[in-house]
């Protein structure tokens, strides 16, 4: 690993060299006259099932519209045939063998929401630790007091692709933006069909069912309408095995999904739309008083309007939500999964609201972009805990919460010096506030003195077009997280224990840097990218000792600042369009993601971060003809993975093969069956010493019909 992160550094370093050796080897009066970049080659059309696209598709996570083969970066892109083709009932299921995606081995729905942790090339996660954007249509949807996505808020007939950038983002995105950026971008009316619907609907095993309709209408010349709603939800599979009590059911969930868009494009220079969407959950989790309740109501809106050679963009939105939980514990006098009582209820009400605003322009060839913005976000939160005993009494009640604020400005330039040769610049200054904040809890603080910091992140990303069918890129750049309110005020209890929040916490930083190369050649793509990052200040928890805790318990845990953790890692890619209509993906990940600082638990020192494989490896076989039928088999195999910093609670590896299957009637209507985890593995997907070791999701069929008018 050390001599590939070595070889990293040198090729990053010797891309800074490419424009004096490409001037060295062009024409001196060429050099003067700087050509219009080459527009890119443009691969054969993919099979479904893809996860790699090197065709020209528009990128917008980067806040600029590029062309994929145009990004010295490393980005995918999964477009909506082949969301459409993964057997998956939510979008988590369909990221998972994207290289560099983080996400819990269990399902969305089959997890604490809180635990619905996202972190980029293995950064880590767990519980209540996110260290990734995730945005839909450019929104933030990342939950404004804990961090975690809902990802069954977004349906996924709904969705047109899903931008994936790697790396850190937050010299254009700020916050979150640690390991890199998801952008979800949702389909649009058809601009040449005056109204149009369609529907779609199916069951499954273990009552699983999904129904979901769309509607499209064009008010008028310049304003059209989409109206969406999708119901599903599964009576789940017993996620414990029954040696360990019968107490434990299988994990439900049901959801709700409404939403409506207008969009406005009155004359070729300005383009609008508002979004109104409204999501319910409702969950039981392994024990039937242990549930939870979720409802997000969103508004958003985005505006460009163009004045001649600048383009002015401005967001908006706005958030509410309430997140009610009800956890269980054991009986005195009884063994864990023998009986369980109602121990403690929170109730979230979560408020955010913000937007942003940015200027670009193209100057010339060499120049090719300039952006500068500003944005913001205020979010305020609240939690309540209502402890209760054996007999269903309210024993104690306490609250914890708080406001942060978030103002940021940023620019970016792109600059072609040479021909095929560009250097992306970006920085953003970021400060944020803690405000208003109060811990509740037995021993805490109470009103907490409000902090603020500041961070300044610059990025810098080089590629250099070699040949029309090979480029080479590297970036090096830094990026900081703020702790949630979660962290810093908002604790939760069980009998005897307690784990408790950290009004002090600073934010993280990262530095970093990549090198890569990409590869376009006739019927085979490629991407293969190294990487090194070093987290300072890095959040996580440690135990506390007897004298540390609050009167009554006799263990817990507390959020800290723990000290460093370094991460390097590969990504390998490669995609070959074998024949007409079959297409093959192969992907590869490495990765060591070790803490190399932690004064407070030395043990974890040198161990690979809680959640993170050391490798992992996809393989999908897609194929899809003229005649309708359509076909995918997709193989993860997960190597070993620990449920704690310290190795203490191991998960083994696993391989899972999931397989697709349609028939398109003239593209009216198309029959559909979805198989997951085909040979039917057994394996732990969660072993974090919260509850017994929780199994991964079995073998499970879902068949429907879809159907437009």
């Amino acid at each position: 690993m050390s001599t590939i992160l070595k070889a990293t550094a040198v090729a990053l370093a010797g891309l800074a060299l490419v424009p004096a050796i490409t001037r060295a080897q062009t024409d001196p009066n060429a050099a003067q006259s700087p050509a219009a970049p080459v527009a890119p080659a443009t691969p054969p059309a993919t099979g479904a099932g893809t996860e790699l696209r090197l065709a020209p598709i528009v990128v917008s996570a980067t806040r600029s519209e590029r062309t994929l083969t145009d990004q010295p970066m490393s980005v995918s892109v999964i477009d909506k045939k082949e969301i459409e083709q993964v057997p998956a009932q939510s979008l988590d299921d369909v990221l998972r063998t994207i290289p560099g995606i983080n996400l819990p081995l269990t399902a969305s729905y089959q997890t604490h929401p809180t635990a619905n942790f996202i972190s980029m090339r293995g950064l880590g996660g767990g519980h209540h630790i996110v260290r990734a954007l995730v945005m839909l249509d450019g929104i933030p949807i990342n939950d404004p007091f804990f961090g975690y996505v809902q990802w069954n808020r977004v349906p996924m007939d709904n969705i047109e692709r899903v931008e994936v950038v790697r790396g850190a983002g937050a010299s254009l995105w700020g916050n979150y933006a640690m390991g890199g950026v998801i952008n979800i971008v949702t389909r649009t009316p058809s601009k040449s069909v005056k109204v149009s619907a369609g529907a779609s609907g199916g069951g499954g095993s273990y009552g699983t069912y999904r129904g979901d309709g769309f509607a499209d209408f064009a008010l008028s010349e310049s304003v059209s309408m989409r109206a969406n709603f999708d119901a599903w939800g599964t009576s789940g599979f017993n996620q414990i095995q029954p040696a360990y009590g019968p107490i434990y059911v299988p994990t439900s969930f049901n959801a709700l999904n409404g939403q409506a868009s207008v969009y406005i494009n009155p004359d070729p220079t300005l383009t609008a739309n508002l979004r109104v969407n409204v999501h319910s959950n409702n969950q039981v989790l392994m024990i039937p008083v242990q549930t939870n309740n979720q409802q997000i109501y969103d508004l958003a809106g985005t505006m460009t309007k163009k004045f001649g050679d600048y383009d002015l963009t401005v967001t908006a939105f706005h958030e509410q939500s309430r997140f009610m939980t009800n956890n269980a514990a054991t009986p005195f006098g009884f063994q864990t999964g023998q009986a369980a009582y109602l121990q403690n209820q929170h109730t979230t009400p979560v408020f955010s609201t913000g937007g942003s605003v940015q200027l670009s322009t193209r100057v010339n060839d060499v120049v090719r972009l300039i952006s500068v913005g500003a944005d913001f976000q205020w979010i305020s939160g609240m939690d309540s805990a209502l402890i209760y005993n054996q007999a269903g009494a309210i024993t104690q009640q306490y609250f914890g919460g708080g406001k942060q604020q978030f103002i940021g400005a940023f620019a970016q330039v792109d600059v072609s010096p040479v021909k095929d040769f560009q250097v992306l610049a970006s920085g953003r200054l970021q400060t944020f506030l803690n405000y208003d904040g109060y811990d509740g809890a037995p021993g805490g603080a109470g009103l907490v003195s409000s902090t603020a910091a500041t961070s300044f992140d610059p990025r810098l990303s080089m590629q250099w077009n070699v040949t029309p069918n090979v480029s080479v890129r590297g970036a090096g750049y830094t990026a900081f997280r703020a702790p949630t309110l979660d962290n810093l005020y908002r604790s939760f209890s069980v009998p005897f224990g307690i784990f408790l929040p950290n009004a002090q916490l600073s934010p993280e930083k990262l530095w970093g840097f990549e090198a890569g190369f990409d590869l376009n050649w006739g019927p085979v793509t490629g991407q293969f990218t190294g990487y090194y990052q070093q987290v300072s200040n890095l959040i996580t928890t440690r135990n506390l000792g007897f004298g540390q805790l609050p009167p009554g318990f006799f263990f817990g845990t507390q959020q800290i600042n723990a000290g460093k953790a370094v991460v390097q890692g590969i990504e390998a890619q490669l995609g070959w369009q074998i024949a007409p209509g079959w297409k093959a993906d192969v992907n590869y990940t490495t990765v060591s993601s070790k803490i190399v600082e932690n004064q407070y638990d030395p043990l974890s020192i040198g161990r690979q971060q809680a959640g993170i494989p050391t490798q992992q490896a996809a393989a999908t076989l897609s194929y899809a003809d003229p005649r309708g039928w359509r076909a995918m088999a997709r193989f993860r195999w997960i190597g070993q993975s620990w449920g704690d910093n310290d190795n203490t609670l191991p998960l083994s590896s696993f391989t899972v093969t999931d397989i697709s299957a349609g028939y398109n009637f003239q593209g009216k209507a198309e029959v559909f069956v979805n198989v997951q985890n085909l040979f039917n593995q057994y394996y732990i997907a969660d072993n974090s010493g919260l509850n017994p070791p929780l199994q991964g999701t079995p073998f499970t069929i879902f068949a429907g019909l879809k159907a437009k008018f």
